[in-house]
Parts: structure tokens; C-alpha cells; sequence
């Protein structure tokens, strides 16, 4: 009987190691590493790295960076679009189902420097 319930825990060890981590749920206000079109699972919502898109503009010369997402629930679907700017870095706030959250970026105001792939999503942190 102890080898059977060691055995149970083996196994459930090994599966926690190795088993599908894509239903894994990231967390409000915590880094998320993201790719392009590799869905990121919130408790709220998915999010999806789209792309970046350039805007040129007559007042900055080498005009904008933008960092496109796919926001979407069960019941809505939107573009969020963040982007440095003049260099004055940022989150970019959006709603969806009803709630408020922000996304940073290169930069957290609470955690400090991203790395090229994270991003920090905060519910309802300035609102």
C-alpha cells in the first residue's frame, strides 16, 4: 500500500513537471513572458502579442512605436495598443468586462525594468 501511494505522488510530481503549462494562469501585477501570437491566459481575459506597428508623424521624425494586443473574454474582443511615445514610458490603460487594468511595458512603475518579452498587466491598480 506505501509503494502504491508513493507511486501516486511520483506521479503527480512528474506531471506537475511535465504536463501542458499552456492552461497555466498569469497573475495581476506579476512579470508575464509573451510572444507573438502566443495566447497569455488572465483569470479576466486572453491576451495576444499581435505585432509591432511603426506611425510616422510631421512632429517626431522618426514617429512611433506601437506594440499591439488582442484583448478578448468570452463575450469581447479589442486592440490594445502601448507604445513609448516621446519617451515618456508609460502603462496603457483599457476595459474590458467591465474592469479597468493597465499594461507596462519595458518598464513597471512597481517592478522595475521588462525584459524585451515581459509585460506586467495590474487590475484595477489607478482607477
Amino acid at each position: 500500500m506505501i509503494k502504491f501511494f508513493s507511486l501516486v505522488i511520483c506521479l503527480g510530481i512528474f506531471s506537475s513537471f511535465c504536463g501542458n503549462n499552456s492552461e497555466a494562469v498569469a497573475k495581476f501585477g506579476e512579470k508575464v513572458k509573451f510572444a507573438k501570437n502566443s495566447p497569455v491566459k488572465f483569470a479576466d481575459f486572453t491576451l495576444v502579442f499581435t505585432g509591432e506597428r511603426s506611425v510616422s508623424s510631421d512632429v517626431f521624425p522618426r514617429g512611433f512605436l506601437y506594440q499591439d494586443f488582442t484583448i478578448q473574454n468570452q463575450t469581447e474582443e479589442k486592440t490594445v495598443s502601448w507604445t513609448s511615445g516621446t519617451g515618456d514610458i508609460a502603462p496603457t490603460a483599457f476595459q474590458i468586462g467591465g474592469s479597468s487594468y493597465e499594461l507596462e511595458l519595458r518598464i513597471s512603475d512597481k517592478l522595475g525594468k521588462l525584459a524585451e518579452n515581459e509585460l506586467v498587466v495590474w487590475k484595477n491598480s489607478r482607477f
